[in-house]
C-alpha cells in the first residue's frame, strides 16, 4: 500500500510539473466515476488518476478478484471504466473501445527465473488474451488457466507449472513471495492495451480522456510512473530477501576491486570509478548493505584473489568467469561481456599470425592469477608465460620489448590508448582480431555468507541499468559513428553554402528593392519606372499622371511632416483603387500604368483628384486637389520620354484653365491626350 502511494504521489508530482492544460469542462456528474481494476494495478492508477486531476472529477477504484470479473463489472454496467483490455471482436460486442492507449507490461513469474524456452507448463490466467500469444508463438507449452493470484500461487506452489504469465499487477505480490519476474513484452507480440465503457455509455467522455492519454507528456507520465514502480517493488521484494536469507546487516562487507583503468579507477579523494566500481555499490545500495572498500589502487591481483579464496574478504571485483575458479568462489550473474585482443609493438610482425594457437614462439605477458593467465594456458597449453603484478608492468614490459605480446580486453586497451599522455607505439594484432568473449561478474567467497550474497546480487544487479554503466566507462572506437559524423559534416557545409547563398540573394533581392523603391510612400521610384519601360509603352497600356496642387503651401504652412503624410494619405488611396503599377516619380508626382480605361479609368480618377486630409495628432484637416494627365489609346508604340512629355502638357494646361485654392476640389473633368 505504501509503494501504490508513493507511486500516485510521484505521478501528481509529475503532473503538476508539465502543467497540462486542460481540454474539456468537467462532466456534470454528481456521482463518483467507479473504475474496475485489480489490486497493485498500478497502471490503472496512474492513467485514472491523471484524468481526474485534469478533468476535475471524481474517480473511484474498485477492485475485484481477477481480469474476467473486471470484464463483467463494466459489461453489466456496475463499473464505468476499466484499463489495460485487449481489443477482441468477440469483446468489441460487448464494449465500447479507445484507441490503445498503452502496452500492457506482462512477466513470466517463477521460482526460477525461467524463460518461456525452459518450461513446458504454464498458467494463464482466465478471460485473458495471454493464452492465444502462448498458443502462437510457443505452441508446445502446456497451458493451465487459473483465476486470481491465489489460483495461481497453489499452481507454482504445487508444481503444477513451472510459471505463470500475469500483467504487472502481480508484480509487486510475486515479488514478495520470493518469485522472479521476466518481462515479456519482447519475447511474445503483445498488442496495445484501451480502455473500455459498457455499450453505448460514455461515448464522449471515452474519446476525451483517449485524446488526454495519447499526448506526449502524458505517455511520459505513464513510463516514468511504471519504472519507478517496477524499481522500488523490485527494489523492496530483494531487501526483504535479504532479510529473510539471514545475512547480517549490521556486519559490513568488505570489498576488493583491481585497479583497472575501465572497471575501477582509483581517485586521489579516496572514490573508485568504473563499470565493476559502479555495479558493486549500487547492487549495495539496492540490498540495503553496507559495503566498506578495503584494497588499496596498487595492491595486486594475486593478493586480493588470495584473500577471497582464504575468506579474508566478502566480495572481489571485476573477475572472470570460469570453470576452474567456480571451485574456488561463488558469482554472481555476468553484466558485462568483453572480448580479449593480442596486443604487441607498432610493424612487429604484421600479417604473420591469424590464430593465437599460433603464437608458440612468442613471448606472452599477463598478469599473475588473472583469467588471461588461465586462458592462455588453456589455449597454448605447456608454453611459459610471463607474470605481472599489475597491468602497468604488463604494459611497460611490451614497451620495452621485454615481451612480444600482451592480452587485454578490447576496450580496456582502448581505454589505456585514450588516457596515454602521448601516442603509445602498440596495436592491437588485426590478423588475430578479437578471439575470446568472457564473462565478467561479481566474486563471493565460499562460505555460507558468500552462498547466500551471490544470488542477492545477481537479483539486484538486473534491475541495474547496466547498459548505461558500460556505455559510461566502455570507449569503444565507433567508426560508423565517425563515418555518420563526417557524412553530417558534409551535410552542414552543404547547408551552410546553401544558406550563405539564400542570404546573398536576400541581400541582394533587399538592396533591389530598396533601390527600386520611394523611402516615403513605398510606392516603385522613378528608376524602377525607367528600367521597366525603357523601351516604350504600348498603344492600349494607359499612362496617368498625378501632381498634386499646392503642395509647397501646404508644406510651409503646415510644415514637412504633414507634407509627408499628404503624400502617404494619397498613395494609400492609388494602392486602394489603382490595380496597375505606380509610381512617385517626383515631390508630389506619382505615375500609374495599367489596362484601366472608360468609365472604369474616370471612376479610379474621381477617386483620386480631391480627397479630405485630416490629421488628429495636429488637429489640422484641409481639402488636397490633384491635377491629372491621361494617355490612352496611342495609335502608335511611344516611348516612356513621349507619353510622359504629352500627359505632363496635358495636366498644366488644366492647372492654367483652373487655378486651385487649397480648399478648392476641381470641378472639371481631367484631360486626355489621345
Amino acid at each position: 500500500m505504501f509503494k501504490m502511494l508513493a507511486v500516485r504521489g510521484w505521478m501528481l508530482l509529475l503532473l503538476y510539473c508539465f502543467a497540462v492544460p486542460a481540454h474539456a469542462e468537467p462532466p456534470h456528474n454528481e456521482q463518483p466515476y467507479l473504475v474496475a481494476t485489480e489490486a497493485d494495478d498500478v497502471v490503472t492508477r496512474v492513467l485514472f488518476d491523471a484524468i481526474a486531476y485534469q478533468f476535475n472529477i471524481d474517480i473511484q477504484y474498485v477492485n475485484y478478484p481477477s481480469f474476467d470479473a473486471i470484464l463483467k463489472s463494466v459489461e453489466s454496467g456496475e463499473s464505468d471504466f476499466a484499463a489495460n483490455v485487449t481489443y477482441t471482436e468477440a469483446r468489441a460486442k460487448r464494449f465500447d473501445y479507445s484507441a490503445p492507449t498503452n502496452i500492457e507490461y506482462t512477466y513470466l513469474y517463477s521460482y526460477t527465473n525461467a524463460t518461456l524456452d525452459e518450461i513446458k507448463r504454464i498458467g494463464v490466467p482466465k478471460g485473458t488474451i495471454y493464452g492465444e500469444l502462448i498458443r502462437e508463438n510457443y505452441p508446445h507449452l502446456i497451458q493451465v488457466e487459473y483465476d486470481g493470484f491465489s489460483e495461481a500461487k497453489v499452481l507454482l506452489e504445487s508444481a503444477q507449472v513451472d510459471g505463470v504469465v500475469d500483467a504487472i499487477n502481480q508484480l509487486k505480490p510475486m515479488l514478495t513471495r520470493g518469485l522472479d519476474a521476466q518481462l515479456l513484452n519482447d519475447r511474445i507480440s503483445i498488442q496495445p492495451v484501451s480502455l473500455i465503457v459498457p455499450k453505448g455509455k460514455h461515448g464522449e467522455l471515452l474519446h476525451e480522456f483517449e485524446t488526454f492519454i495519447h499526448s506526449a507528456k502524458v505517455q511520459k507520465l505513464l513510463r516514468e510512473s511504471i519504472q519507478k514502480y517496477q524499481f522500488d517493488i523490485r527494489k523492496q521484494a530483494l531487501r526483504q530477501a535479504v532479510i529473510d536469507s539471514g545475512v547480517n546487516q549490521q556486519r559490513p562487507l568488505q570489498v576488493k576491486l583491481e585497479n583497472l583503468t575501465q572497471f575501477a579507477r582509483y581517485g586521489n579523494d579516496g572514490s573508485v570509478k568504473g563499470i565493476s566500481a559502479d555495479v558493486v555499490f549500487q547492487a549495495c545500495d539496492i540490498l540495503l548493505l553496507k559495503c566498506d572498500l578495503v584494497s588499496a589502487a596498487d595492491e595486486t591481483w594475486e593478493s586480493m584473489f588470495t584473500d577471497i579464496q582464504d575468506k579474508h574478504i566478502d566480495i572481489i571485483a571485476p573477475i572472470s568467469i570460469s570453470e576452474q575458479r567456480k571451485k574456488m568462489v561463488y558469482f554472481s550473474e555476468s553484466y558485462y561481456h568483453p572480448q580479449a585482443v593480442m596486443v604487441k609493438c607498432e610493424g612487429y610482425k604484421d600479417n604473420v599470425y591469424s590464430n593465437v594457437s599460433e603464437l608458440v614462439v612468442e613471448r606472452i605477458g599477463v598478469i599473475k592469477d588473472d583469467f588471461f593467465e588461465e586462458l592462455m594456458q588453456r589455449m597454448l597449453p605447456n608454453k611459459a608465460l610471463i607474470t605481472f603484478s599489475n597491468q602497468e608492468e604488463q604494459i611497460q614490459a611490451l614497451l620495452d620489448k621485454q615481451v612480444d605480446y600482451i592480452v587485454l580486453s578490447k576496450a580496456n586497451f582502448n581505454q589505456i590508448l585514450r588516457d596515454a599522455d602521448s601516442l603509445l607505439p602498440i596495436v592491437e594484432d588485426s590478423m588475430i582480431g578479437s578471439f575470446y568473449a568472457y564473462d565478467i561478474a561479481i566474486g563471493f567467497p565460499k562460505n555460507q555468507v558468500g552462498a547466500a550474497l551471490a544470488p542477492l546480487f545477481t537479483r539486484a544487479i538486473k534491475i541495474i541499468d547496466t547498459q548505461k554503466i558500460i556505455k559510461k566507462y566502455d570507449y569503444q572506437p565507433d567508426w560508423r559513428a565517425t563515418l555518420l559524423t563526417e557524412k553530417r559534416f558534409a551535410r552542414h557545409s552543404q547547408w551552410l553554402f546553401i544558406l550563405l547563398v539564400l542570404f546573398l540573394l536576400s541581400v541582394a533581392l533587399y538592396l533591389n528593392f530598396q533601390s527600386n523603391t520611394d523611402n516615403l510612400t513605398k510606392l516603385r521610384n522613378r528608376r524602377s519606372l525607367y528600367r521597366r519601360f525603357r523601351r516604350g509603352l504600348p498603344g492600349k497600356t494607359t499612362l496617368v499622371y498625378l501632381d498634386m496642387n499646392q503642395f509647397k503651401p501646404i508644406n510651409d504652412n503646415y510644415g514637412h511632416e504633414i507634407g509627408d503624410k499628404v503624400l502617404k494619405q494619397l498613395a494609400a488611396r492609388i494602392n486602394q483603387v489603382w490595380k496597375g503599377k505606380s509610381y512617385r516619380i517626383g515631390g508630389d508626382e506619382f505615375i500609374l500604368v495599367g489596362e484601366a480605361r472608360g468609365d472604369e479609368l474616370q471612376a479610379i480618377i474621381d477617386q483620386l483628384q480631391s480627397f479630405l486630409f485630416i490629421c488628429t495628432e495636429r488637429d489640422v484637416s484641409f481639402d488636397v486637389t490633384v491635377a491629372v494627365g491621361i494617355s490612352t489609346e496611342r495609335e502608335r508604340y511611344m516611348s516612356l520620354q513621349e507619353v510622359l512629355h504629352q500627359t505632363d502638357i496635358a495636366m498644366y494646361q488644366e492647372k492654367r484653365k483652373r487655378p486651385l485654392a487649397k480648399a478648392e476640389r476641381p470641378a472639371k473633368e481631367p484631360m486626355e491626350v489621345k
